[in-house]
């Protein structure tokens, strides 16, 4: 990985997948630029994490539209990004990262995708969630920081 990777959160594929929302048309629009290649060539390369896909199909499981979940993934997964895997190296890591950050109100799963992110070089995170503020370790852009719309 280098200096130019972006790690893309789960939000920015349920946003752009999801009703209207005032993240949506940014959040279609990285999607978008991530299928046609010019996200790399503009921006950056994109990586993501295989608990983003967990997350997804997580939050479609509990509204019971596991066949919407699954679409959604496998159009995510088709886009090409490159997928990294938790391995024992992330759970020691993200243990750490929990204690260091206990108490400020981030999601054990974003420390998981944090986690990730150190052990594979990523700076930066395109995310519409404002805890990753919070984290030292990584920078958050959000999608309308990328694409206005």
């Amino acid at each position: 990985m280098g200096d130019d990777s972006l790690f893309i959160d789960t939000n920015i594929v349920m946003y752009a997948a999801g009703k209207e929302h005032k993240h949506k048309n940014a959040c279609a629009r990285i999607i978008s630029v991530i299928a046609d290649g010019s996200f790399r060539k503009d921006v950056g390369t994109p990586i993501t994490d295989t608990e983003v896909f967990q997350e997804i199909l997580y939050r479609y499981a509990l509204m019971e539209r596991w066949e919407r979940g699954i679409l959604i993934c496998k159009h995510f997964l088709e886009l090409g990004l490159e997928v990294l895997p938790v391995d024992s190296n992330g759970v020691k890591r993200m243990l750490k990262l929990a204690q260091a950050y206990k108490g400020h109100g981030i999601p054990p799963r974003d420390l998981v995708h944090v986690t990730i992110m150190i052990n594979h070089g990523i700076r930066k995170i395109v995310s519409v969630d404002s805890h990753f503020d919070l984290i030292d370790e990584v920078t958050r852009i959000t999608p309308e920081d990328l694409y206005r719309t």
